[in-house]
């Protein structure tokens, strides 16, 4: 089937006098899985934006999508809302970006629902955190098109240029974000689903401890089937709730930099796990637990900067960014295992019995601890290939539980493009490995050019690693991708 990906051409609207263009692209995708995971059904997705000035300094942009099919399992219509992280409408409406700017001789004012492109390096930027994400599909659609639109108000600043510090192209740009807005997460029956938050399907206390626990012996282990879902839990809507994101940018000889702080809502993917024993009879003696994957919100605070300069050839990007407070995953395995010491089985046990249902003491399966994340990468162009290698790692600095992710964790990344054909074709090959976990993903895929305004793709992606790293839950996931974008 196809997904597909391009750029889309400007049409003037009939009746505006060249005050409103359009255009956008039709993407359609199929993948066929080869290692068995859950299945994905072909999908579509038309883009369609509109721009339009209405004075020299006033315009206004809409984009709006609309999808149907694809990774979504039990998906109905409907329309995206900024609420919920649990969401699987198909087909569906968005409206991705929607918003009014303002162009004046030294400042830029932009008002309405928008997206930011923070960080300089490959892939998912340290400071790329303004805006949450979709991860529905999250390996094979392309970063920034997975943003989602948040509620702003961004306003830049254009600064004087220094040339005694040899500063120039100075801008400062900060941006008010008064509602907190959650990713985009698959459901459990789907197949980006993260499996390393699925509790066991069922408990077992051993026989002598719930004997004990409960007062009356057992016949042999009790065992406690266990029902898991997803629950969506809106974010407060309160002043505090929101946040504050700031920009300084500029260049420096023949270098570029930025400077970045942000204090708001999480953006990446935050849950927590509510599990509850109840009884379901006396006599026999029967348990079960009902466990949600809850959507939570935590205020995290980034501090970063980036820098890319030509090296003798090269183009090197650095970037580093140092998080209060940031949610990392830990394993779901943990948090079940401490439960079922004999003291909480005990305690559990006796309200229970006295209330017919109790609700079980789980630490966060999302942390929040302080961690500095940076990387650095360089690409060169040498004899018609583009190779890009980059390495990034996290660094845990508080004291931390067994998380997903090493303490520290880091990857090694790398693209390489060729282009053949007049450059209607081109190969790529695209990776990561996570060095100490010993995780990885391989995607190489062609693009042929079959008109300008059509491209189409034939890829493979192939994840490895242990099930209880980030990408290594995902190795069932294997497929082959067949893409297409048709741009107007």
């Amino acid at each position: 089937m196809l997904l597909v990906a391009g750029v889309a051409g400007a049409v003037e609207l009939p009746g505006t006098g060249g005050r409103v263009v359009a255009g956008g692209y039709l993407d359609g995708l199929a993948v066929a899985e080869t290692e068995g995971g859950p299945r994905e059904r072909p999908g579509a997705l038309l883009d369609l934006h509109l721009d339009g000035r209405a004075t020299p300094w006033l315009g206004a942009h809409l984009d709006l999508r609309t999808r149907i099919g694809g990774p979504f399992e039990g998906g109905h219509p409907g329309v995206y809302n900024l609420d919920h992280e649990f969401q699987n409408r198909s087909p569906s409406l968005e409206a991705s970006e929607a918003y009014a700017d303002v162009h004046l001789r030294r400042a830029d004012l932009r008002l309405g629902i928008q997206k930011l492109a923070w960080g300089k390096l490959d892939g998912v930027p340290p400071t790329d955190v303004v805006n949450p994400r979709d991860y529905h599909d999250p390996l094979v659609e392309d970063f920034e098109e997975r943003k989602i639109g948040i509620p702003a108000l961004a306003g830049t600043y254009y600064l004087p240029d220094l040339p005694r510090l040899d500063l120039a192209e100075l801008r400062a740009t900060l941006v008010y974000v008064p509602l907190a807005v959650p990713p985009r997460l698959a459901l459990r029956e789907e197949r980006w689903f993260p499996a390393s938050t699925v509790p066991p399907s069922a408990v077992v206390v051993p026989q002598a401890i719930a004997s004990r626990a409960l007062g009356v012996p057992l016949p042999g282990d009790l065992v406690i089937p266990v029902r898991f879902g997803t629950l969506d839990h809106r974010p407060p809507r309160r002043l505090d709730a929101g946040g504050i994101a700031a920009r300084l940018a500029g260049t420096w000889h023949e270098s570029d930099w930025d400077l970045y702080h942000y204090t708001g809502p999480e953006t990446g993917p935050d849950a927590d796990l509510r599990p509850e024993v109840r009884l379901v009879s006396k006599t026999p003696l029967r348990l079960r637990a009902v466990s949600f994957l809850r959507q939570a919100h935590d205020v995290i605070h980034m501090t970063g900067a980036d820098a890319s300069s030509a090296l003798g050839g090269f183009t090197v990007r650095a970037e580093a960014a140092y998080f209060d407070d940031r949610p990392y995953l830990r394993p779901s395995s943990d948090l079940i295992r401490q439960a079922t010491a004999p003291a909480t089985v005990e305690r559990l046990a006796r309200q229970v019995l006295r209330r017919g249902r109790a609700r079980v003491p789980l630490g966060d399966l999302f942390p929040t601890l302080d961690a500095v994340e940076w990387g650095i990468g360089a690409d060169y162009l040498i004899h018609g290939f583009t190779p890009l290698v980059q390495l990034n790692q996290i660094a845990i600095l508080d004291r931390a539980p067994r998380l997903l992710i090493h303490d520290p964790e880091t990857r090694l990344s790398g693209t390489l493009r060729k282009k053949l054909l007049a450059e209607r074709l081109e190969l790529e090959v695209k990776g990561t490995y996570a060095i100490e976990r010993q995780a990885w993903f391989v995607f190489p895929r062609a693009s042929y050019l079959v008109r300008d305004d059509l491209r189409l793709r034939l890829g493979y992606l192939a994840i490895g690693g242990p099930r209880a790293s980030i990408l290594g839950q995902f190795r069932d996931n294997d497929e082959v991708v067949l893409q297409a974008r048709y741009s107007f």
